[in-house]
């Protein structure tokens, strides 16, 4: 995975040239497929900031907690911590399970993208499904792993109002089953991101961000650009926003 060593920043300013590649990458080659554009080489290193601010930013998110009904949030948090406990992690958690654990508000994905908006500002958009995921874990992954087999496109509920407007999208999700939540490519395919700077930000547990991104890219259009995701570990969620702050000003989107 690259570093920014350009910048590549949001496109209102550079929208013409990343549009006209028609790419969308995140690799750590340059190579034909790879676009790096500093905001330098269009308008000036002055400018940069005055190209920002006139980008109309959108966090979109998808997290576990926002997704559910939890009637006992101490059985639910039970739950998530049995199968941490499978997985060998369980002792990363220390003594806040509870608010490490995703089932409760408000989510991993929804921390991170609170803390994205306080450093970058932007709109924040909780992706929600219509029929609520069970708040216990492995039914909650029994019904994801159905979705997942079925290629399935849950019912999301609420919209986007003038999405066209947005010119970068901050896009985050749990790793589930070592790809996509479902409802997240419902998510993207009930928008045009033809042209759009997209930004993945995954929470996830032992599998890291598996095929993640590479399941966002596919299905984006060619002229979306997909810069370097951002991926936090489930035991790390209540300290990661030094992470997310170094990882913003890697992008370019903070000094």
């Amino acid at each position: 995975m690259r570093k920014s060593a350009v910048t590549v920043i949001l496109t209102v300013a550079i929208a013409a040239i990343l549009g006209g590649c028609g790419q969308k990458t995140w690799e750590t080659e340059v190579n034909e497929k790879t676009v790096q554009v500093s905001a330098s080489d269009v308008d000036g290193t002055d400018n940069q900031e005055e190209s920002s601010a006139q980008s109309k930013i959108l966090i979109a998110y998808f997290t576990w907690a926002d997704n559910t009904v939890v009637e006992d949030q101490e059985a639910a948090v039970d739950s998530a911590m049995a199968h941490y406990e499978s997985m060998g992690d369980a002792a990363q958690y220390g003594t806040d399970a509870i608010s490490s654990s995703s089932v409760v508000a408000p989510g991993n994905a929804a921390r991170l993208g609170e803390w994205i908006q306080q450093e970058v500002g932007g709109d924040l958009f909780s992706i929600q499904v219509n029929d609520p995921y069970p708040s216990d874990y492995d039914e909650c992954m029994d019904r994801a792993s159905e979705e997942k087999a079925e290629n399935a496109r849950p019912k999301l509920t609420g919209s986007v109002e003038n999405f066209s407007d947005y010119d970068v999208i901050f896009l985050g999700f749990p790793n589930w089953w070592y790809t996509l939540p479902m409802p997240v490519l419902s998510f993207v395919e009930q928008y045009d991101f033809s042209g759009k700077t997209v930004i993945p930000f995954c929470t996830h547990g032992t599998g890291g961000l598996s095929a993640t991104v590479r399941d966002l890219e596919a299905a984006l259009p060619n002229s979306a650009t997909v810069l370097e995701p951002l991926g936090v570990y489930r035991a790390d969620i209540l300290g990661a926003q030094p992470q997310v702050q170094a990882w913003l000003k890697d992008l370019g989107f903070t000094e």
